[in-house]
């Protein structure tokens, strides 16, 4: 079983957004998918609530749970695990990059998110797990996401190719327990995250 975790040291960085997205195309792909949810504000378990799909299965558990709730989903045969966690939690997030076998750090076209990326980048370099950035929630055609790229590259950690543009099918999707895959499947942002999932997929 894979596990991917989606990991910022900043709240708003579209970390959740990615996570289950991610989750719903990985799924489609053939992937039999369980998010866990780490984030006492559960907005991945409230999506998974919402949904009127039995897949991929949302699971609810605080970081100290994190290797029994995976080691559960392996017996069930899950393919893949992604999980969504906390801001500002650095030591369960130590505990949660040591589960995986990448980390996804999503970094927004801003200063501030720039800033917080270094934070994400030092808890998964000394645990040595792989890592790589997304350019997430980016203003459409916007100066500042090649900027942007250019420092990331300075931390030596892969980028992927794809940008993921802050789109409102991604709200509206969400609003209604779905991923734009499902709400908008032709769609410029369903097209987006199936590229990100595959590139996911080649890191691993």
């Amino acid at each position: 079983m894979l596990k991917i975790a989606f990991l910022s040291q900043k709240g708003g960085s579209g970390k959740t957004t990615l996570a289950v997205h991610t989750a719903v195309a990985a799924h489609e792909a053939g992937e039999r998918v369980v998010v866990v949810d780490t984030d006492p504000q559960k907005s991945a378990t409230v999506w998974g609530e919402a949904r009127s799909q039995d897949y991929p299965i949302v699971a609810t558990a605080a970081a100290t749970e994190l290797l029994r709730v995976l080691d559960v989903a392996k017996q069930e045969h899950m393919t893949l695990a992604i999980v969504d966690t906390a801001p500002h939690a650095a030591p369960d997030a130590t505990k949660i990059v040591r589960a995986v076998d990448l980390v996804v750090i999503p970094c927004r076209p801003t200063a501030f998110d720039i800033a917080a990326a270094g934070s994400a980048v030092d808890i998964v370099k000394a645990a040595g797990v792989p890592a790589v950035f997304v350019l997430s929630a980016c203003p459409f055609r916007s100066p500042e996401i090649a900027e942007t790229r250019t420092i990331l590259a300075e931390y030596g950690l892969p980028i992927a190719p794809v940008e993921i543009i802050d789109r409102r099918a991604f709200s509206r999707a969400v609003a209604s327990g779905r991923a734009v895959t499902e709400f908008e499947s032709e769609g410029k942002a369903a097209g987006e995250i199936r590229s990100l999932w595959n590139w996911l997929k080649e890191q691993m």
